[in-house]
Order: structure tokens, then sequence, then C-alpha cells
């Protein structure tokens, strides 16, 4: 297992919301991209990435709750967030992914 720290730092208002949103904004188009080409391709939507997208929208809600509290009480933010990653075996081959694709 490999671990890396993606953010840790305090941060003002700005800063957290700046960093917070754009990761979930990400992750909401890359389940809604997912979401659409099962819809292309099977002519159905992908309930676990609606699923997903719900989470993730419930999620972006908070933060802007936290932000706005944060506001009020003259707060800021302090951030930790670690991705844990664990290579598994697969059951089809793989998808072959270009260093473009990567970012």
């Amino acid at each position: 297992m490999e671990t890396i720290k993606l953010i840790q730092g305090s941060f003002t208002c700005e800063e957290a919301k700046e960093i917070l949103l754009e990761i979930i904004t990400k992750k909401i188009n890359f389940h809604n991209l997912k979401n659409f080409s099962s819809i292309i391709r099977f002519d159905e939507q992908d309930e676990e990435q609606r699923s997903r997208l719900e989470e993730l929208r419930e999620a972006k809600e908070q933060v802007l709750r936290l932000i706005e509290e944060a506001k009020r009480n003259n707060k800021k933010f302090v951030i930790e967030s670690t991705i844990n990653i664990t290579l598994e075996a697969q059951e089809q081959p793989a998808e072959t992914c270009s260093e473009a694709e990567i970012y």
C-alpha cells in the first residue's frame, strides 16, 4: 500500500473553499462522465455513479456550510488529507492510460 499526503496545512476560508470545492467538482465531473458513458453505451444510468454523485453533492453542501460557519466565527481551516492506494488484481484486461490522461 502506498500513502500520499494530499493536503496538509492551515488555510483561510477562501483557500479552503478553493481547495475543497475544486476536488469535489473534479470528482462530480468524473462521475457525471462515467454516468453519461453508461447512458450512451447501455441506454441506462449507472446507479453506482448516481449514488456517488448524490454523496458528493451533499459533501459540497457540507463544505459550504462549514465555510460560512468559519467566516461567521472568524476561524480558519486545518485540513489533512491522505490517500491510501492499494493495487489489486483485475478480472478484465487493464485499460491503458497515456501520460496525457494522467494529471
